[in-house]
């Protein structure tokens, strides 16, 4: 996750004013706190960090290209790439510069992908330092003309925890500084996203502005049936249940939205290697907070966090953030998907 630090809806288990946060500092609730501070369950989380490094999904080949209309944008991930598919329908040719599976957060184009953001008119990034590897690349090589919008700006970011401190009793990344990007894991902030979408559209081609409208107008209902769905299914989680383990720092949003807390992550961003004692302390944790099952991402390897699951006898899922994948082809089906996932493993 390239360098965020201070804020990103990963508000979550954060040390009191005045002294660091230790291992044993477990994450409040996040629902209605608009901003926290980072979850430091965390150490449990740092096992997983070896897996990281490496992507997991064979789709991670090359920007894909989508569509064949006259309006040319380009966008980082394939989260957004459909969103954008979904409001610019046929009228729209769409670069995907990171491919379905990959890491977004390391990820760097080829010379193929980069030679085709010459002539399209719109960049679409998250904004919130999730777009670092690929910031150079984008303004290096699109037109001067070419709009450049950050779906995220203006809504509320929540903040990570500078001064973490691991295991080891040290400070771990205490050198970030910014916001949690994974806004879009709310389908609310989502929706603004997709308002966004439109509205860019609409400037650069304003012929398009009926299509737009009316299919923001679709999505957007597709996306309160969403939100709705997973309300719902959430809601049979008993309360005291609701203890969210994920591999890496990108779903603080989601549980704040959705009343889970967010008890630990293995991993703020990808690329650490874990040491023999954060694997025993993420076994360890597994079992004081009683945790039923963790989550780890398609695109990230986790067979550290899987082989401290079995020997603490906790399950492992999947949950999707950051990319989509040939199961899993949409937003809203990865956050059907999500709510369901937590709830077979929590309940």
């Amino acid at each position: 996750m390239a360098k965020l630090a201070a804020s990103t809806d990963a508000s979550v288990g954060a040390a009191p004013r005045g002294r660091p946060a230790t291992v044993h500092d477990r994450a409040p609730v996040v629902r209605g706190r608009p901003r926290g501070a980072a979850p430091t369950l965390l150490l449990l989380a740092l096992a997983l960090a070896a897996a990281v490094a490496a992507c997991g999904d064979d789709d991670a080949k090359g920007a894909g290209t989508i569509g064949t209309g006259p309006v040319r944008v380009a966008t980082s991930i394939s989260v957004f790439a459909d969103m954008i598919r979904q409001v610019g329908g046929d009228r729209v040719t769409l670069i995907s510069l990171v491919p379905p599976g990959a890491d977004a957060h390391t990820y760097q184009p080829g010379p193929k992908d980069v030679k085709q953001l010459g002539d399209v008119r719109a960049v679409f990034l998250n904004g919130a330092g999730l777009e670092q590897s690929l910031r150079g690349v984008i303004e290096n090589n699109t037109a001067k003309t070419a709009k450049t919008v950050e779906l995220s700006q203006g809504l509320t970011p929540i903040s990570f925890e500078a001064e973490a401190v691991g295991p080891a009793g040290k400070d771990e990344e205490a050198e970030e500084e910014g916001d949690n990007p994974h806004f879009w894991l709310d389908v609310q902030n989502a929706k603004r996203y997709v308002e966004r979408i439109r509205d860019t559209l609409v400037e650069v081609d304003p012929d398009g502005r009926a299509t737009y409208a009316a299919n923001t107008e679709r999505y957007l209902k597709e996306l309160d049936d969403t939100n709705a769905y997973i309300n719902e299914q959430i809601a049979t989680v008993p309360a005291a249940q609701r203890k969210l383990v994920t591999f890496h720092d990108a779903f603080p949003y989601f549980a704040r939205a959705y009343g889970l807390d967010l008890v630990g992550f293995v991993v703020r961003a990808p690329g650490r290697e874990p040491s023999a004692r954060e694997v025993k302390e993420l076994g360890d944790t597994l079992r004081r907070e009683q945790v039923k099952t963790v989550y780890k991402e398609p695109q990230l390897n986790a067979k550290l966090l899987e082989r401290a699951a079995k020997d603490a006898g906790v399950r492992v899922d999947v949950l999707y953030s950051d990319a989509l994948t040939k199961e899993i082809p949409t937003y809203v089906q990865m956050m059907r998907r999500n709510a369901d996932a937590i709830v077979r493993g929590l309940r």
